[in-house]
């Protein structure tokens, strides 16, 4: 893989920032079985309660 992490903030430092700890959340499932409207509706629910939230489809 070409991918490299540079952290320019430690895990600590980004955690007290964002006042919230990360978390990757997955969800699999069969083709059209509704992953992506999950994944949706999540996202937009965990912005709602204000907090930072990104949703990566790997359709995209």
């Amino acid at each position: 893989s070409n991918i490299t992490w540079h952290p320019s903030l430690s895990r600590r430092e980004r955690n007290q920032l964002r006042n919230q700890r990360g978390l990757t959340i997955w969800l699999t499932g069969l083709s059209a079985s509704g992953k992506s409207t999950v994944a949706t509706a999540l996202e937009q629910h965990l912005l709602h309660l204000g907090l930072a939230a990104y949703r990566l489809d790997g359709d995209n």
